[in-house]
């Protein structure tokens, strides 16, 4: 059986990752959109250049969207923690800027 405390850290931690997977997909939908009318241009020119379906009469094509969205709040949620991960303690003796000292 767990201790509580290692119960309320993996809760902790889970909570976390969920509202930083709900903060990324939120932030990420408006930059989708705006990245993916930005790139009408482009998707124009090589729907000419290789015949697929990129653009459509009302803007890019459903599945570009989601691709840019999956590639923006995937790209966002790991640097979310990345930047809001705690750094470990590691214990002194362990440092390898101060190593044990050769006393027995």
């Amino acid at each position: 059986m767990a201790r509580p405390e290692a119960q309320r850290k993996a809760l902790r931690v889970a909570f976390r990752l969920i509202a930083l997977g709900l903060v990324s997909a939120v932030v990420s939908f408006p930059l989708a959109f705006t990245g993916t009318v930005m790139m009408n241009p482009l998707l124009g020119r090589l729907e000419a250049k290789y015949g697929v379906e990129l653009t459509g009469h009302s803007g890019p094509a459903d599945w570009i969207f989601a691709l840019v969205f999956a590639l923006t709040a995937i790209t966002l949620f790991a640097v979310l923690v990345l930047v809001t991960r705690r750094p470990s303690a590691a214990p002194p003796d362990t440092d390898p800027r101060n190593p044990p000292s050769a006393t027995l």
